[in-house]
This record gives C-alpha cells, sequence and structure tokens, in this order.
C-alpha cells in the first residue's frame, strides 16, 4: 500500500502492507528511505540491504536501487528536488551521510502533519504545498546526520589561484566545488558583480576558456581519475559528473583527450 502527496519540489510515501517497486532511478530527486516500523530491504546496483526499524539511507541522483516493505512493516520515503538537496549542505563540511538513524514515532507523526493539508487540497493550494516543504527541510535540517564529505578536488584537478579579483575568486571555488551540477552562467556573472557579456569576456581572459569550456575540462579531469582510480561503469561516471547522456560524456572526452573512455581506462590499468 503507498499513499503520496507531491509538490513542486517535494515527493512524500509511506509505504507498507507488503508493498515493492521495482529498479529504478531518479534524474533530479535525492530520495531518503526510513523505515519507522520493523525493517524494509533496499536493493542498490544489485546488492540487497537491509534497513533496521529507527534508520534510513539516501540515494542520490541515478543510483539504481528497489524498496521493498513486508507485510507489517513500514516505511516513509522524502523525495527532494536536487536544488533544495543543496541547499541543506552549503559547505562541504556539511555533507549529510547515507546512513541515517531517527526517531521512528516521530518522523510518523510529522509525516501526519506535513500531509494532512494535502489530502483534500482546497483549488489553490499553494501557500499549503510550500508550508509542507519549509517544515520538511526544517526536520531535515534538524535531524540529518553530518558525516565526512568524498573528495570533491581530486589531485588531478589543477590548484585555484588568486585572480586578484575577490568575485572572481568566489566564482572559481564555486565552480570546483560544485561543476558535477548544473551551473547556470547568469549565477557566475551575478556572483562576479559582471554583466553576463563582460564577465564571459573577462573569465576567457583568465583561462583561456569559456565557463562551459572550463567546467567541461574539470569534468573530464574527473572522469579520468574516476577511470584510472575506480570500478565504475562509463553511464555510472557520466551520470555522476553531470552529463544528460553517456553519448554525450563519450563525445566530449574524446574531444578533449583524443581516445575514448575505455581506451583510457585500459592504457592507464596497462601502465
Amino acid at each position: 500500500m503507498k499513499m503520496q502527496v507531491v509538490t513542486e519540489n517535494i515527493e512524500l510515501c509511506r509505504l507498507e502492507e507488503h508493498y515493492e517497486d521495482t529498479p529504478h532511478v531518479h534524474k533530479n530527486w535525492v530520495q531518503l528511505t526510513f523505515a519507522i516500523r520493523g525493517g524494509s530491504s533496499v536493493i542498490s546496483y544489485g546488492t540487497t540491504g537491509f534497513i533496521p526499524e529507527g534508520e534510513g539511507i539516501i540515494h542520490q541522483p541515478f543510483q539504481e536501487h528497489q524498496i521493498r516493505v513486508d507485510k507489517g512493516n513500514r516505511a516513509i520515503v522524502i523525495k527532494v528536488r536536487t536544488s533544495l538537496w543543496e541547499s541543506l549542505q552549503i559547505r562541504e563540511a556539511d555533507c549529510i551521510a547515507v546512513e541515517q538513524v531517527i526517531n521512528p514515532q516521530e518522523l510518523n507523526a510529522e509525516f501526519n502533519r506535513w500531509i494532512s493539508p494535502l489530502v483534500l487540497p482546497d483549488e489553490d493550494d499553494r501557500y499549503e504545498r510550500s508550508l509542507t516543504e519549509a517544515n520538511v527541510l526544517q526536520y531535515l535540517t534538524r535531524n540529518l546526520k553530518r558525516g565526512v564529505c568524498p573528495e570533491t578536488n581530486p589531485p588531478c584537478l589543477p590548484e585555484l589561484a588568486s585572480t586578484g579579483d575577490p568575485y572572481m575568486d568566489q566564482v572559481f571555488e564555486y565552480i570546483h566545488r560544485s561543476f558535477t551540477s548544473p551551473i547556470r552562467i547568469d549565477l557566475l556573472s551575478s556572483m562576479a558583480l559582471q554583466s553576463r557579456y563582460h564577465f564571459i569576456r573577462s573569465f576567457k581572459a583568465a583561462t583561456g576558456f569559456t565557463p562551459y569550456q572550463y567546467i567541461l575540462r574539470l569534468r573530464i579531469q574527473r572522469a579520468k581519475y574516476e577511470l584510472e582510480h575506480t570500478e565504475a561503469t562509463i553511464s555510472a561516471i557520466s551520470a555522476g559528473l553531470g552529463f544528460a547522456s553517456a553519448s554525450q560524456f563519450y563525445r566530449a572526452f574524446v574531444k578533449i583527450t583524443g581516445m575514448a573512455p575505455e581506451q583510457y581506462r585500459l592504457g592507464r590499468k596497462r601502465v
């Protein structure tokens, strides 16, 4: 059985009475799955695990997973748009741990409070949806356990050097922290306190590349690191780096490195 309410930025589900979905991924959602009565099974990338009562697990976009809730057990799933999720971990030191511990009774009560105004909505329930989103984010901010972030700048990425302009330095710090996510030029230009046109010109003067080309090269540098040091698939690497498709990643990799990703990995393993 599945109870579900959806807003623009958040999806809330309560699963019980032998619920099971099929393996799937979410492109623009982060999913938090909590066992609030009994336990729940979760299958990630073909590996089966178990979430005990009072614990939870977080799946990032493009991480394949499947949830099963046996009869008599109950789980609550909270899905958050990636743009909102990023607001929960502004600094690297604030990265949120994959495995979580919660008070199951409290979460169940909060879930009921969140969905009550949305079960029988008025014709215009925008205020209620916004209020629910705010309440969910407040709960997550207060209760989610923080952990150590994975390394965001492996040794292969270039060191940041000061440009002499504190606002442009802030832009480069932001890009190096966020290059695997969509980055809008308008946001970067506003951070630099420049018009879009002037920002692109000054950025290219400082780096030799347009912002798009620079970000693309950071992604390919990270891809080279992943190909050399991990066993991740090409599809998983391309998705984790923010490419729209594996074919887009493939074309960019070949254009910048002169070889296919598989060739690069094989060549490095022979060294």
